[in-house]
């Protein structure tokens, strides 16, 4: 079952993506999210790579991460 962090879409469940902070719902780890912005990458852009996310949850990562 996923535990749910104090951020809205983010989840953490042991065994699922090494327990790593994820985004709800997926395997998409916070640090893949944070990683792709630190590159360069918009929340718009990273919204395009992830057409089945949403903003909100790409925001969740990054506030998540910083």
């Amino acid at each position: 079952m996923a535990e749910t962090s104090t951020y809205p879409h983010i989840e953490e469940t042991p065994g699922v993506c090494g327990g790593r902070p994820r985004i709800e719902g997926t395997r998409i780890r916070v640090l893949d999210i944070a990683v792709l912005h630190r590159r360069g990458d918009s929340p718009a852009d990273i919204l395009e790579a992830y057409p089945h996310l949403t903003l909100a949850k790409i925001y969740a990562a990054l506030a998540y991460y910083y």
